[in-house]
């Protein structure tokens, strides 16, 4: 997935919420991208809360595959296909995992989006073990 297509989603999601406002944020791989890491994107991925579970749901229940309890973030799941693109919502039962107190609104291609900063993504990927995502964006903030 480029660019292109993560402003296509961002798009649609952020119509689809209609001005709706909710802690989330944009995870993983994109929050990467967003903020000019150079990374290969598979998915769309998002944190909310528990509340924002239920606002995903309803707002993005036309493209939702499959809602589940995540065993592996002990929280609730969306998954959703947007244009060929899958989409994942996630809400962490960990609750440092979330980090919602260090995300902020970034201006990405006139879209305004929720992102964790690089240096908060690190701590992030420190904590879950992912050591080729941490020296990544040590590149970046070093």
């Amino acid at each position: 997935m480029d660019e292109k297509n993560v402003r296509e989603l961002l798009n649609i999601i952020l119509d689809e919420l209609n001005g709706k406002e909710f802690i989330w944020r944009i995870e993983g791989s994109a929050n990467l991208m967003i903020q000019g890491v150079v990374v290969s994107v598979r998915y769309l991925d998002i944190t909310t809360n528990d509340e924002g579970i239920e606002i995903f749901r309803n707002a993005l229940g036309k493209y939702l595959v499959k809602d589940f309890f995540n065993k592996k973030t002990y929280g609730r799941s969306l998954i959703c296909d947007i244009n060929g693109f899958e989409v994942e919502v996630n809400s962490y039962g960990d609750r440092k995992l979330n980090m919602f107190d260090k995300h902020k609104n970034l201006l990405w291609h006139e879209l305004s989006v929720p992102i964790l900063p690089l240096k908060y993504a690190r701590i992030f990927y420190e904590g879950i073990g992912r050591k080729e995502k941490v020296d990544l964006i040590s590149g970046y903030l070093d």
